[in-house]
């Protein structure tokens, strides 16, 4: 907060800060009064520039090709590893990744897995995930890893390769153009944030630097290059490439005064305050997590978080409702249901995960505050009576400051909120079914897992039953982690991502956790991490069925049983399958089996490099937690 802000907030009355006042009385109508730096150009042209400057370092190379320009370029992001798949259209990239030997080209078994692992190498280091894929088939395969990362806002740059310009229009083989074949271009044009194909090696830097901008700007996303065979090959006469991290990523605008000064006296007159973190505050929580939680415990402020935010906020701490929002926590869902009054809301677009199928319950809230980096992510849902366009982690610092000066409205009022959310109790185990001989039930699995989170752990959940159960049950604890593809909700997205992770963080322990219809889908790609020695833990949640459309069908037509063989998965051996591709694997059949097994697990993983899978055999008749998912689906169809 700057000095004028401070002395402005100093001069603001109690009576001002004691009582709510509209939220248009609380702004300031006269722009601030900003000073104008002067840099000047290299021919001696003042160029202006507003707000601090922070100069990036490049330096000039000569006749550079545009293959090694790309790899030259991911050195001085600190990248040191690219996914994908080799194909004929890209092998300049592939004979450039060679002569680099600080960068990895990790060889997927599908170039769908291989977006799937740039994503969660993005996730897990903060740095730029890489895809390099052929032209075609290799483009159109990992058209849903490059779409799921966009959705959820990890930066990804996507290069497919295409035939050299002097065979376009003469059906060549993997032609991917506006003239034959699949125009690939404008196919990931429909699925990120931009898509180019690169005509020269002189426009070539042009490119590559919007693409850059544009996958680590805001919000960030994935971006697509194709870059013809021949083009690739050719020398750039005068490349300029960065000397240091960060020459392309934007930064966040800092919250107005005005805008923080209204947020903090709505939070601090209300009566039944929340916050809810989404994955838009995780760098913020990441640098602010303390300031943070002596802000909320201060003034006794609950926080949930949706999905995406699971775990930014420890779940353990005395304010964290947990989850809310579908299979989110039944403390996060009454506390809402009894009323808020206020709502700040740190960085989530309150899409179906986070809102509960857009739940009802929200609607009543009567004030929202809403702070993205991205204005278009404001107001999607719900009226938002404050929007915040800013940094989040601005808004929690600013607000911090605020509290530390200000204090909260009355002690009376914090023990009243503290009193609310200590009231809340998570409803008492549901007596279960007997076990059956060889299966363990999901919430028992979970919570032996549950048991063994350590602080140096990484999760990546798949999308089917397995992201219910392991959003309502397992609580995390920063600096343990966990990351759901909610965007694109793509089946298979953990078997790659957890390799991925483990790649840019070798430090930490990945796990995955994955239906078994998913991992049909992708578990292949356990040949990839038994290759490169990449020591993942994948634990599959084996019911034999696609258990989230066969619970999904059977709320809306009870006739349908759960027993049908429509949605049955044919009961692969999925031990075997782990083992055939240089995983070691083991099968849980019943209760207490997983806490024995998983610590040796994790410190095989750890010492020897070797995937370890764990099939685990869940009571397929257990109803996963999505009850409003389920009742909007059956009200919808009919």
């Amino acid at each position: 907060m700057s000095n004028s802000s401070l002395a402005e907030l100093q001069a603001v009355t109690s009576n001002t800060l004691r009582n709510e006042v509209p939220v248009e009385a609380l702004r300031h109508e006269t722009p601030t009064q900003g000073k104008t730096n002067v840099l000047e150009a290299r021919h001696g042209d003042p160029i202006p520039m507003y707000g601090d400057v922070n100069a990036r370092g490049f330096k000039t190379v000569e006749d550079l090709s545009v293959a090694d320009c790309v790899i030259a370029h991911l050195e001085a992001e600190e990248v040191d590893a690219v996914f994908g798949v080799p194909g004929g259209n890209i092998a300049p990239f592939q004979q450039a990744l060679r002569k680099h030997k600080s960068m990895r080209f990790i060889i997927a078994s599908h170039e769908g897995g291989a977006a799937f692992m740039a994503d969660g190498y993005a996730r897990s280091t903060g740095k730029l995930g890489v895809c390099m894929v052929t032209a075609g088939p290799g483009a159109t395969n990992a058209l849903t890893g490059v779409a799921s990362a966009h959705l959820d806002g990890v930066p990804m740059l996507a290069i497919s390769g295409n035939i050299a310009t002097d065979r376009v229009g003469l059906m060549a083989i993997q032609e991917s153009s506006s003239t034959h074949g699949v125009n690939t271009v404008e196919m990931f044009r429909q699925a990120c944030a931009s898509s180019s194909i690169v005509p020269d090696a002189q426009s070539f830097q042009r490119l590559l630097a919007r693409s850059l901008r544009t996958a680590q700007g805001l919000p960030g996303g994935a971006a697509h290059l194709s870059v013809p065979a021949n083009i690739a090959r050719q020398p750039i006469h005068r490349a300029s490439v960065p000397t240091t991290r960060g020459a392309f990523r934007a930064r966040p605008a800092t919250a107005p005064f005005e805008d923080l000064r209204a947020a903090f006296t709505l939070l601090r007159t209300a009566r039944r305050p929340l916050i809810f973190l989404g994955a838009g505050a995780r760098e913020a929580m990441a640098e602010h997590a303390d300031t943070f939680t002596a802000f909320v415990t201060q003034h006794g402020i609950p926080v949930a978080t949706s999905m995406r935010g699971k775990g930014l906020f420890s779940e353990r701490e005395a304010l964290s409702l947990g989850v809310l929002g579908l299979a989110g926590s039944k403390r996060a869902e009454a506390y809402l249901r009894d009323g808020v009054d206020v709502m700040l809301v740190l960085g989530s677009r309150l899409g179906e995960w986070a809102s509960r199928s857009f739940h009802r319950y929200f609607q009543a809230i009567h004030h929202v505050i809403q702070v993205d980096v991205n204005a278009s992510n404001i107001g999607q849902f719900l009226p938002v009576r404050l929007p915040i366009v800013a940094d989040v982690g601005s808004v929690m610092t600013g607000l911090a400051e605020l509290g530390q000066m200000i204090g909260p409205s009355s002690g009376a009022r914090v023990q009243e909120r503290w009193a609310q959310v200590m009231a809340l109790t998570e409803p008492a185990p549901v007596i279960r079914t007997p076990q059956d001989r060889d299966s363990v039930k999901p919430q028992d699995l979970m919570a032996e897992l549950d048991k063994h989170l350590s602080p140096d752990m990484d999760l990546y959940i798949d999308m089917g039953n397995c992201t219910g159960w392991t959003s309502h049950l397992l609580h995390i604890t920063p600096p343990a982690r966990i990351f759901y593809p909610c965007g694109l909700s793509s089946m298979g997205w953990s078997c790659g991502a957890v390799i991925g992770g483990k790649v840019g963080r070798p430090d930490r322990a990945a796990v995955a956790i994955v239906g078994d219809g998913a991992f049909l889908m992708n578990g292949t790609e356990m040949i990839t991490a038994s290759r490169y020695r990449v020591g993942t833990v994948t634990i599959v949640l084996n019911d034999n069925f696609l258990g989230m459309v066969n619970h999904g069908e059977h709320v809306q037509d009870r006739t349908q049983p759960l027993e049908d063989d429509f949605y049955s998965l044919g009961n692969p051996d999925l031990k075997a399958f782990s083992e055939s591709l240089g995983a070691r694997a083991y099968t849980v059949n019943g209760p207490g089996q997983l806490d024995a097994l998983l610590p040796e697990v994790l410190r095989r993983a750890d010492e020897t490099g070797q995937p370890q899978v764990i099939v685990a055999h869940i009571d397929y008749r257990e109803v996963p937690p999505y009850g409003d998912r389920f009742a909007a689906v059956a009200s919808d169809a009919k």
